[in-house]
């Protein structure tokens, strides 16, 4: 098909027009979906989310309540469908096959026939039963046993959560840390190069000695050193945190939240381990475990014990699947009674014990470690509240110590060397403020944590109160 000039330059316009608009809503829709402003809420449930290894506990706690099923199946009766198929010419096997077939004949008593008869098939149809009536209680206790992990599968659940939402806090306030820190250092290379150029021009007047334009040379150098590092840290941190949060790594997400001094909890450092010791859910789990521990010693105590079932069985036998058949059944009641058995059921015993009692220690030694690291926690907030404070102060001390030595230098009243130092003052004395307001936020994720009540609720995670 030919096209005229017209309609060429129709066709040529109306491709321009969808260009010019399809591109800029295409580079939105990319800079929507790059440039994304996460709060730490948001942070928070997108890792409980999508972190994998957080998902890890839910599997096991599926994995616990399938084996509580599998325990409580016991209960129940067993039925089990059997379709076997023989064949064979052994005197034996033959005469008794063919009685349960029912085609057993007169001609099957002659001697040759009961000496060497020919080989017969045999299509067995069966289905069995059984039925535990009664165990010595050995079902119940590992019932009980494997419904208090559950509940202690869920414990360690809630508890791999708080591990989770700590770490997202931790990553998240160090990013913002990194951010200022690598902002920081961008504006002291451009102090460092704006002075180095200033005082090269002044060294070209002759105004200015070598040792001192070599200081600044120098100083840049480690600025830039400084900048370089500082900018390697935050693309790590924010891969670390994307990871956290179960998103791609190259695709670093930004930051709504900014640093603040939070005030301190209010509670006493008495009643925040009251609270640990109540509702810490590590520790609830461990005590769960004991106690399904004394119940699986109580289930190897009842190995010893007598056991009743029933069971029973239907069967059909045919030379072929739907020939002329027979059909038996057999039902009846047993008793078991294990007099000797190498002393393995003893050894049961004493390995659940064994078992016991290292639940019973690992409660004891978790008990003291939940208090330590609920003291810890308190007094590193209330440290890291001082230094925060002690921090700003300083900031803003260095800042104004650098524009005086600055105007001094600039007048000849000081050396280079001491305007370098104030410089230097000035950028570490900011990176520690926004070090110490880090602790302080990750001091606060970290006690509450210790005392088993950071949720995504928390007033630290939502912004909204205080603890």
């Amino acid at each position: 098909m030919n096209f005229g000039p017209v309609t060429k330059l129709v066709w040529l316009l109306f491709i321009a027009t969808i260009l010019i608009f399809w591109a800029p809503s295409r580079a939105q829709a990319q800079e929507k979906t790059t440039n994304i402003s996460i709060t730490l809420e948001q942070a928070v449930q997108m890792a409980l989310r999508q972190n994998p290894a957080f998902q890890t506990s839910t599997d096991e706690t599926d994995a616990t309540r399938a084996r509580l099923h599998q325990v409580q199946a016991a209960w129940f009766p067993r039925f089990d469908f059997h379709q076997d198929f023989t064949r064979g010419n052994n005197p034996v096997y033959v005469f008794a096959t063919k009685l349960t077939q029912r085609q057993f004949s007169a001609t099957d008593f002659h001697l040759n026939n009961l000496n060497t008869p020919a080989p017969l098939d045999n299509f067995q149809t069966s289905f069995d039963g059984q039925w535990r009536l009664f165990d010595s209680g050995q079902t119940l206790f590992h019932q009980r046993s494997a419904k208090r992990l559950v509940s202690a599968a869920d414990l360690e659940t809630e508890q791999a959560r708080q591990d989770l939402i700590l770490e997202v806090v931790r990553t998240y306030y160090g990013v913002l840390v990194l951010k200022e820190n690598t902002n920081a250092a961008n504006e002291a290379l451009k102090t460092a190069e704006a002075s180095a150029q200033r005082m090269q021009t002044m060294h070209k007047a002759g105004l200015l000695v070598d040792s001192d334009l070599l200081s600044a040379k120098v100083f840049v150098s480690q600025m830039k050193d400084r900048q370089i590092r500082a900018a390697n840290d935050l693309a790590f941190a924010e891969m670390q945190l994307a990871r956290e949060m179960g998103m791609s790594l190259d695709a670093p997400a930004e930051l709504a939240a900014t640093l603040s001094e939070p005030e301190l909890p209010a509670k006493s450092i008495e009643e925040w381990i009251r609270t640990a010791l109540e509702q810490r859910p590590g520790l609830r789990a461990a005590q769960l475990q004991e106690t399904a521990m004394h119940d699986e010693t109580k289930a190897a105590k009842a190995e010893f014990g007598p056991k009743v079932g029933l069971f029973g069985s239907a069967e059909r036998d045919a030379m072929t699947l739907g020939g002329p058949s027979g059909t038996n059944w057999t039902a009846g009641a047993r008793l078991d009674f294990n007099v000797f058995a190498g002393g393995a059921q003893k050894a049961r015993v004493a390995e659940a014990m064994a078992n016991a009692n290292k639940a019973k220690h690992n409660v004891e030694w978790l008990r003291s470690g939940v208090q330590m690291e609920v003291r810890k926690a308190f007094l590193d907030g209330n440290a890291a509240a001082q230094r925060a404070a002690s921090a700003r102060d300083a900031s803003e001390q260095a800042k104004e110590s650098l524009r005086i030595v600055q105007n001094r230098y600039d007048t000849g009243l000081t050396t280079v060397t001491e305007l370098l130092r104030a410089q230097t003052a000035q950028l570490d004395a900011r990176t520690g403020y926004l070090a110490a307001l880090q602790d302080r936020q990750v001091a606060r994720a970290q006690l509450e944590r210790a005392a088993g009540v950071l949720t995504p609720e928390s007033a630290l995670i939502t912004g909204t109160g205080q603890p």
